[in-house]
């Protein structure tokens, strides 16, 4: 058995191991429900969900311990955090550096058992009371790199790989652009395409982040990458081309937070994230929980 191979027969039986122990929505499993669903979605159609209520939802994302410059916050009245139901992951990007998580991604192959063309994918933000980017960056988003393409300035050509992450860069009076970040068949430069949202986001606030990605047909300009924020329909490309050979599919959720390009930030940087959802079905957005 090739190491590819080996290594994709491990991935499923790490799957089928996390959910028959009963890791479920609190711990990132795909069964119980923890992340804020649509009362309307069923079981079948959702993949996974991850809120961060327990001190274990590591283990629901396949790994031993939590990812470096993470921590579970129910509190944390400095960076004026308020929370949207329950405890949230808080990601900091340190002074001098480029890195949030390292390594924190969910291959679909285990949540599924095979790699889709098309997914929905939909997370909470809230960028805290330091975030104030001097230059551009990148924030979770659906990847098929590979290993070989669609990121670091790794070309795409449609047959090496592709990844639509999310972007972020500062916008006027304090606010952040967010838009998707894009190595695609018909990029022309080295690194990826900023395609904004145009929806400004502030800091202190909870936003639900949900995007939409479905893969061209092999070769041709079909592909769609939608995004909503809070509901609101705000970027809709239904002529994308993200693949010329169909062996290319979606791979993994990518839960990436990268300060750069090449530049870093000159102070620390937090942001927020929580209620994770991974959905073969759009499954769309709820209030917060009130305040006592």
């Amino acid at each position: 058995m090739s190491c590819n191979r080996l290594g994709r027969s491990l991935v499923r039986v790490l799957g089928t191991l996390l959910l028959a122990a009963g890791f479920g929505a609190g711990l990132g499993g795909c069964r119980a429900g923890v992340a804020v669903l649509d009362p309307s979605a069923t079981v079948e159609q959702i993949a996974f969900t991850s809120g961060f209520d327990s001190p274990l939802w590591f283990l629901g994302w396949g790994r031993r311990k939590p990812p470096v410059n993470t921590t579970l916050v129910t509190r944390d009245d400095a960076l004026g955090f308020a929370p949207f139901r329950g405890p949230a992951l808080r990601i900091k990007i340190a002074e001098g550096s480029h890195a949030g998580p390292v390594d924190l991604e969910m291959p679909l192959e285990i949540i599924l058992g095979y790699e889709p063309d098309e997914i929905y994918f939909r997370y909470y933000l809230r960028f805290a009371e330091d975030w104030a980017p001097e230059s551009s960056g990148k924030l979770p988003g659906v990847a098929g790199t590979y290993g070989r393409a669609g990121w670091g300035g790794r070309p795409a050509n449609g047959r090496n790989g592709w990844s639509a992450r999310a972007h972020f860069r500062p916008s006027r009076q304090g606010k952040t652009d967010y838009g998707f970040y894009v190595y695609h068949a018909d990029m022309t430069r080295q690194h990826g395409d900023a395609w904004s949202w145009g929806v400004p986001l502030e800091r202190n606030r909870w936003y639900c982040i949900e995007q939409h990605v479905k893969l061209n047909t092999p070769g041709k300009n079909d592909g769609i990458l939608q995004g909503w924020i809070d509901g609101v329909l705000s970027c809709d490309r239904r002529d994308v081309r993200l693949r010329d050979v169909p062996e290319l599919k979606i791979e993994k959720i990518w839960m990436d937070v990268y300060y750069g390009g090449s530049k870093v930030p000159p102070r620390d940087m937090h942001l927020y994230v929580d209620e994770v959802v991974v959905a073969r079905r759009r499954i769309g957005c709820r209030s917060p929980e009130p305040t006592p």
